[in-house]
């Protein structure tokens, strides 16, 4: 698996530097994970179906298809679900511009 850093700390940043647009992004697509087959906090409910990155070690909540934090994840404006449950709201432009300001970290 290859982890893309740029997506990781975008929604990190957008975490720390908090925006009211992004947090209302985040909520609705964080409301979709909340009853995803995928999603590690429904480990112990009866649609859970854990996919090749569930760890049950880890304490965060997890998405099990792309290994990714889901706080973060959510917040990534560039980062579709995995599973096609919501897409990205970033242009490719945008992306790129992340990707530069990321890239030294």
């Amino acid at each position: 698996m290859k982890i893309n850093v740029s997506h990781i700390l975008e929604g990190i940043n957008n975490s720390i530097f908090v925006k009211e647009e992004v947090e209302k992004i985040a909520k609705e697509r964080h409301e979709i994970c909340v009853d995803c087959p995928k999603n590690s906090l429904n480990k112990d409910k009866p649609f859970f179906d854990p996919g090749k990155y569930f760890m049950e070690m880890r304490p965060d909540e997890h998405c099990s298809m792309c290994a990714c934090n889901l706080h973060a994840k959510t917040r990534s404006l560039h980062t579709d679900c995995p599973l096609g449950k919501w897409i990205a709201v970033a242009t490719p432009q945008e992306a790129a511009k992340i990707a530069v300001i990321t890239e030294d970290f």
